[in-house]
């Protein structure tokens, strides 16, 4: 029987003909339904793996299987009983540092158990102290706590000034009890309540664990203080441009004083920038001064694009050896002497 026939309605066959092209037909169907659902799950993984993300994004999907969470110790424990005292490296054995090595820099705290009743068991007389067991160690961790240090300054006064006519003859202008105030440190940031140990908390958890403001807000809170995101976002500006930027200054000072310097620069996305879609690239510039220095001193420039002029106007007229790859943009330094890194 003709398949076009079938469709017709015209019963052109035997039963068992029928049968099997009605079989085929639903197969079809459902091959169908089955590649239109792994189309739209193709088109999800591509939105996830190639689309624009942020910090918030979603990366389970729907219908998913979720990530465990839970077996993250397992993957990463390395307790077995016939590794854990030596480790092989190449021809020679190296004793693992045990945890009294690990720990013997940290401060101990020794909680002292007394025997509560000392009458023996035995015969009822009174025992004598003999001495102390170690029993075991544990390691503590003490949460951070905020309080206020409150600055209080001492106010003097001098009780003789204006009082004594004949010394104050030559001093017309000196006024009675003069009062003095003691000399309290400037604050840190002008005119806040932040601490320098407040603001190297938030800086630490911004820059070094990646922590967006938002949950750090979230966890001041918890802890009793509300401190916006948009309050540490203005510390953390205001600090860079009063303590951080001088010292970058001086370190470029002193760059451009090197015999050689190294430079690069690397593609960044910069999300919600003026005037820039988030899929636009921009550059992060790094120039150092290698190895050959006492001290190393890495310098990084954000530029919104790789011109050249960026790198000649960081540079000024440097005249030494400058290392980079073969980008043209650098050539714009008449002064350098280019190496091919």
């Amino acid at each position: 029987m003709e398949l076009r026939d079938f469709l017709k309605g015209e019963a052109i066959g035997t039963p068992e003909e029928e049968i099997d092209v009605r079989l085929v037909l639903a197969e079809n169907a459902a091959l169908k339904d089955e590649a239109a659902e792994l189309k739209e799950q193709l088109a999800q993984l591509k939105k996830f793996v190639y689309g624009q993300k942020s910090e918030k994004t979603e990366v389970v999907l729907e219908g998913a299987e979720q990530i465990s969470m839970f077996d993250e110790a397992e993957q990463e424990s390395d307790i077995n009983p016939k590794t854990l005292q030596t480790t092989e490296v190449k021809a020679h054995k190296r004793t693992k540092r045990t945890r009294d090595e690990i720990m013997a820099d940290l401060p101990v705290e020794e909680v002292f158990h007394e025997v509560e009743d000392k009458t023996c068991d035995k015969c009822g007389s009174e025992m004598t102290v003999i001495g102390k067991e170690k029993i075991r160690d544990e390691l503590v961790y003490v949460p951070a706590r905020l309080f206020l240090r409150r600055h209080v300054a001492e106010v003097v006064k001098c009780t003789s000034c204006g009082m004594d006519e004949s010394r104050d003859a030559d001093l017309p202008d000196i006024e009675k009890c003069h009062i003095r105030t003691a000399e309290v440190p400037a604050p840190m940031i002008p005119h806040s309540f932040c601490s320098p140990e407040l603001l190297a908390h938030i800086v630490y958890e911004k820059y070094c664990n990646a922590m967006p403001l938002y949950r750090l807000e979230k966890d001041f809170a918890a802890k009793g203080a509300n401190i916006s995101r948009t309050t540490m976002a203005n510390w953390i500006i205001m600090a860079a441009q009063l303590w951080v930027k001088p010292v970058w200054e001086q370190m470029h000072r002193e760059l451009v004083t090197s015999n050689v310097i190294h430079a690069d620069e690397t593609v960044v996305q910069v999300l919600n920038e003026p005037g820039k879609k988030a899929k636009t690239d921009s550059r992060m510039w790094v120039y150092c001064n290698g190895k050959m220095n006492d001290h190393s001193n890495i310098l990084f420039e954000y530029q919104p694009t790789r011109n050249g002029d960026h790198a000649s106007k960081f540079l000024g007229d440097y005249r030494g050896y400058l290392v980079c790859d073969g980008y043209d943009g650098y050539n714009k330094l008449k002064n350098a002497v280019r190496c091919g890194c």
